[in-house]
């Protein structure tokens, strides 16, 4: 799914952005929670939202509403519910999904994310981080979204979970065709594996673009409080205070073998 905005009156700005179909877009920025209730078309009719080379009107929202999917960063413990299977079928009552057999999607949607059929019967307060972000990930797909939206994609996982999860996010991508956006604050995150980013803040678009030329604008993030990644912040020293020739790279050790071409 490609959703394009075109002066989308938000506060006293006009906002106009794209979300790119069948890559991973990052949003960052202050507020990113209004920009995202945005983006789930929450807020409607303030301007023309194209979607996939569609306009947005009042016949075919709920149709798009229904290919948007939004996972936070925790699972809801205070949900009275005991099993995976109670958690997954309560999702699907609670978004109105109309599935002709919700039984067969919960199983699909447990397989796409490659956890085991048993994990269904496990009681949600024994699973482990890596497994919970899954499990959020299949109640994501119930509904057979073109977007998926993930607020802080690798909260509480470790290094080996999130190469884990990224993996099965772009297998996702790839072959399944689904828009991913990321929603975080964590510039090394949105660095390493989006392509397309949008920073909000002050109400606004303030840029917008791929993610490796925007990272490079340092002087100009810095300059407004948006935080630099740590891979591009010690490049920009090197080259600014060091005097070293070397590009900017997403692998520190195509750092190294630069500096060492260069020194």
């Amino acid at each position: 799914m490609e959703m394009t905005f075109k002066n989308y009156k938000y506060k006293d700005n006009l906002l106009n952005f794209t979300i790119e179909k069948s890559k991973i877009n990052g949003i960052t920025g202050k507020d990113t929670e209004e920009l995202v209730r945005i983006i789930n078309l929450k807020n409607t009719y303030r301007g023309k939202i194209i979607i996939d080379q569609e306009e947005l009107t009042k016949d075919n929202i709920n149709k798009y509403k229904n290919k948007i999917s939004i996972i936070n960063e925790e699972i809801d413990e205070n949900i009275k519910l005991q099993t995976v299977y109670d958690l997954l079928y309560y999702e699907i009552i609670r978004r109105k999904l109309k599935l002709k057999n919700p039984d067969k999607k919960i199983k699909d949607s447990i397989k796409i994310v490659e956890l085991n059929q048993d994990i269904l019967k496990r009681n949600i307060y024994t699973l482990s981080s890596s497994e919970k972000k899954l499990i959020q990930i299949a109640m994501g797909l119930l509904s057979n979204p073109s977007l998926i939206i993930i607020i802080e994609p690798f909260k509480f996982l470790d290094k080996i979970n999130e190469k884990k999860i990224i993996m099965l996010l772009n297998k996702m991508k790839d072959i399944y065709n689904k828009t991913i956006i990321f929603v975080s604050n964590n510039s090394n995150i949105l660095h390493k594996y989006t392509t397309h980013l949008i920073i909000f803040k002050n109400d606004k678009i303030l840029a917008e673009g791929e993610t490796d030329e925007l990272y490079k604008r340092v002087d100009f993030l810095t300059r407004n409080k948006i935080t630099i990644p740590e891979i591009v912040e010690f490049t920009y020293i090197a080259k600014k205070k060091k005097n070293i020739n070397i590009d900017y790279h997403k692998d520190i050790r195509d750092i190294i073998k630069d500096i060492y071409k260069h020194v």
